[in-house]
Parts: structure tokens; C-alpha cells; sequence
């Protein structure tokens, strides 16, 4: 791995590289929310090409770019996945690259596809947060987003994360086989910790995205992705997972199909919403696929 910076419009987006550093990118990958460019290695290392994947804003070592706690959507995101691509990607590639996504991730690669679809070869989403419209309305009312941060589950509990550990062995220790992380190889975790944790000047260890910025991504979800998905290349997969608390609905997934009518839709209900952390060659494959159609 190789940690790279990049100078946005309002701040710096940090970056690691995989693969052989010398030779084209050939991917760009953006991660969940709450999570970071390194949790990802078990997936993106072994591709065998140059894949780079963004610390996005408020996340991992992407932290002096202004987090607006009242945003009511996802663009700011998207905006720093386009400016990425207008202003980086052409010294790494002057190809086409396939644009992969996890999450929020994937989401937000979605919603930046319409204005970088010509410098697109191929899109991979896993399990890419997919609301009706009517609930990601309730983020642009009037006090919708407090109601959302009360009342809807994951961004409830991701407010209330504890955010400082004596060590990372610590943050280890409360997370392994807990939670969110049940069924993660230890190796996947660590990468989490080694990407997410900022040793401070006492010593002490904190989250590297602040559990409230976690908490407003989450309820921020008065963007257009169904619009935004018609633009995605051909060579597009999307696989949606079913599992606990699933993040899509029938009627949503039936509604990006319908978007871009060319790209693979899968839905697999025995799989989680973190299945790359945990299913890591299913991810892979899926990616290389992908790459080589690219």
C-alpha cells in the first residue's frame, strides 16, 4: 500500500494505492460510512492492478475538509468523487476506470456517475444504501434529520459510539466478534483500526470520523439515486444484500434496475450488509470480473 494526498476545493483527501503504484489505475473504490480506505485491503489487495481508495471526507486521514452537520443529502460526496476524477485521476490514468463503491460508498459513486460517465469503464456497488423516496424526504423537512437521529437505529447508535481507547488493542478487544464486526477475520478488523484510530497528544486513541458526522451521513437522504443510476456504464453490478435491517427495499432495487435497464442487479438475502468485510474473495471476484469486461 501507498498513502497518497490530493488537494480538494476546501481541503486534503487522503488516499492509499494498491497493487503495482507504477502502472494505470484501473479502479477507484469508496468506502462505507463510519469505515476507511485501509478496512478494505483483504478486498483491494489482492486485484492484482493499481486500485486507489479515498479516505472520503470526515474518514480515516481525510479529516481537515469542513463537515456540515446540517447537510440534508450525500452530494458534498459525490462533488468530492468528481473533483477527484476532474483534477487527480488524469496524472494516474489517462483511460477509463471502473468506479466501485461500498455502502455510502457506492452510493456516492452512483450519484457522481452522470457527470464522469465518459471517464467510466465499468461500476461496482455493494449494497448501496437505496431508501424510497418518501423516507429520504423526511431529510430535507424541518427538523426531519433530530426525528431520524432518534428514531431510526443505525444513527442512533452511531451517536452514541465510544470514540476514545487506551490503544488499539483496546478497540480490539471491545470490538472483536461484537456487534457490527461478528464474523470479520481479525485481520479485516485490525486493518478498521489501524485506518480509523488517531493517537492523540495524551495518549489516548479516537475515532478518526467523529460519531456525530457518522450519525448526520446516515440521515442524510434526500438525494436522487435512482435519477443519478441511469447514467451507469453497461458494465455495472450491483449486489444487494439481504440479511438483518437490509438497506434497500423490492421496490428500490427494482427501481435502479429499471434506471439502467443493461446492468446486473443481484439481490442475495444471505448476506449481510458488511459482506465484503466478511465474504473479502466474494468482493474481489466481483471487482476483477468487472475490471477485466472493463
Amino acid at each position: 500500500m501507498e498513502r497518497r494526498t490530493y488537494h480538494l476545493r476546501d481541503g486534503t483527501l487522503s488516499t492509499l494505492h494498491f497493487g503495482n503504484t507504477t502502472t494505470p489505475v484501473r479502479l477507484v473504490f469508496l468506502h462505507a460510512n463510519g469505515f476507511n480506505a485501509r478496512a478494505y485491503r483483504s478486498v483491494l489487495g489482492p486485484l492484482g492492478v493499481h486500485a486507489v481508495a479515498l479516505d472520503m471526507r470526515g474518514h480515516g486521514e481525510s479529516r481537515d475538509m469542513p463537515q456540515p452537520l446540517n447537510m440534508p443529502n450525500w452530494y458534498i460526496f459525490r462533488d468530492d468523487c468528481i473533483e477527484f476524477f476532474d483534477r487527480h485521476l488524469p496524472d494516474l490514468t489517462d483511460a477509463p476506470v471502473v468506479l466501485g463503491g461500498h455502502s455510502f460508498g457506492a452510493v456516492s459513486a452512483i450519484l457522481a456517475a452522470p457527470q464522469i460517465k465518459d471517464r467510466l469503464s465499468g461500476y461496482v456497488g455493494f449494497d448501496p444504501v437505496s431508501v424510497p423516496r418518501l423516507f429520504g424526504l423526511t431529510s430535507a423537512l424541518p427538523g426531519g434529520r433530530a426525528y431520524m437521529k432518534k428514531r431510526v437505529p443505525i444513527a442512533r447508535n452511531a451517536g452514541r459510539r465510544k470514540s476514545i481507547f487506551e490503544s488499539p488493542d483496546a478497540a480490539f478487544a471491545r470490538w472483536k466478534g461484537r456487534g457490527a464486526f461478528r464474523g470479520m477475520d481479525d485481520a479485516v478488523l485490525r486493518d478498521y483500526i489501524s485506518g480509523g484510530l488517531i493517537e492523540g497528544s495524551d495518549g489516548q486513541w479516537e475515532l478518526a470520523c467523529d460519531p456525530k458526522w457518522e450519525q448526520t451521513i446516515f440521515v442524510a437522504q434526500w438525494h436522487n439515486l435512482f435519477k443519478a443510476a441511469r447514467a451507469l456504464p453497461d458494465n455495472s453490478t450491483i449486489i444487494y444484500a439481504g440479511g438483518r435491517s437490509p438497506v434497500s427495499t423490492p421496490g428500490t432495487r427494482r427501481a435502479v434496475q429499471k434506471a439502467q435497464s443493461k446492468i446486473d442487479v443481484r439481490f442475495d438475502n444471505e448476506l449481510g450488509h458488511l459482506f465484503p468485510f466478511i465474504q473479502t474473495e466474494l468482493a474481489t471476484k466481483t471487482l476483477q470480473d468487472t475490471i477485466a469486461a472493463a
